[in-house]
């Protein structure tokens, strides 16, 4: 996904110098065995988003009414009351599907970046591209909404709300700490040549 997308990214001291070090000193295959290693750091985040993602799909949310809720600004400024809509859940038919979510686990992974203005470990949702009336949205964006309104299929004008399915950030607070150990156990491995 793009870089305003949804990622995570482990922040590994100079992860270049790193790598450019292993190469020098250890050889180019366990440079690439690193690099394979490093790609694989995020596998079980991203088994935890799939199972996520695998989840009953959830119905569409018709509108129950409204509630007045406090709002606290995080910088300061002094709270307001706003008014919210409340939804419930409606079953929706099924009856053609995208299969949007299986496009987005299809494009969930993990990537090395080594470049000169930047370098890392990220989780990526690749973007997953959604065309109406000539705009484009990424819908691995959209679906972790937990609401999100779109054009009624085959109605004109017609837009529904419905729910998402948040599953990009329960997986990675479960995991992140895992992820970046062996991130830091790769890198070690690597520079006493054991990769």
């Amino acid at each position: 996904m793009s870089a305003d997308g949804p990622q995570i990214q482990f922040d590994t001291k100079n992860l270049r110098a790193t790598l450019q070090r292993v190469k020098e000193e250890q050889g180019p295959r366990v440079l690439r065995n690193l690099r394979r290693n490093l790609r694989a750091v995020g596998d079980d985040i991203i088994a935890g988003q799939r199972q996520e993602l695998s989840a009953p799909p959830p119905g569409v949310a018709q509108r129950a009414g409204k509630k007045v809720v406090r709002v606290k600004p995080r910088d300061g400024r002094k709270g307001y009351l706003r008014t919210v809509n409340v939804y419930e859940a409606k079953s929706a038919k099924r009856s053609r599907s995208t299969n949007l979510r299986g496009s987005i686990k299809r494009n969930l992974r993990t990537r090395v970046v080594a470049g000169k203005t930047r370098s890392g470990i990220r989780i990526e949702a690749v973007k997953t591209p959604s065309t109406n009336g000539g705009k484009k949205y990424d819908m691995a964006k959209v679906w972790n909404k937990k609401t999100f309104r779109h054009p009624a299929f085959g109605g004109r004008g017609q837009y529904v709300t419905q729910y998402g399915q948040p599953y990009w950030w329960k997986p990675i607070s479960k995991g992140a700490k895992k992820a970046g150990a062996q991130a830091e156990k790769a890198i070690a491995d690597a520079l006493n040549g054991k990769g």
